[in-house]
């Protein structure tokens, strides 16, 4: 009983496709299938081709960019003479860091100044250094 139901509807959804798409009943499975295989290989080559056609014209950017930097920078970049070296100078003492207390009364003073709570209630709970120098082993 099941395959009559099945047999009955493949062929009622056949019919009415081979009508729908304006194809003659004369044409037989094979041609059907053979002109959706072509439509379906010349579907697949137009998108293929396009693909193929934006790579080369991403690529062709590229060299665009290229031209654009190297002619202006070019004419501009070229010094008339070798620019000195810059020396730093360093100070005749080195700044001993250990014991700022200025930074520790800015860094005081803004968090007092975002958590809204008097410097005198700032407790330091801890102070933990991280294992890890890589943050996105912490994630």
């Amino acid at each position: 009983m099941m395959k009559k139901i099945t047999l009955l509807l493949f062929t009622l959804l056949t019919v009415f496709s081979c009508t729908a798409c304006g194809q003659a009943r004369s044409e037989s499975m094979g041609e059907l299938m053979k002109r959706a295989g072509l439509n379906t290989v010349m579907g697949m080559g137009t998108v293929f081709l396009v693909l193929i056609l934006i790579s080369i014209i991403i690529y062709l950017l590229g060299f665009i960019g290229k031209a654009q930097n190297k002619g202006p920078a070019a004419a501009e970049a070229a010094p008339e003479k070798p620019a000195e070296p810059l020396v730093m100078e360093t100070p005749a003492e080195p700044e001993d860091l250990t014991d700022d207390f200025e930074l520790v009364a800015v860094i005081a003073a803004a968090i007092t100044a975002s958590e809204g709570v008097p410097a005198d209630r700032l407790v330091v709970r801890s102070i933990r250094r991280k294992a890890s120098p890589n943050q996105w082993k912490n994630v």
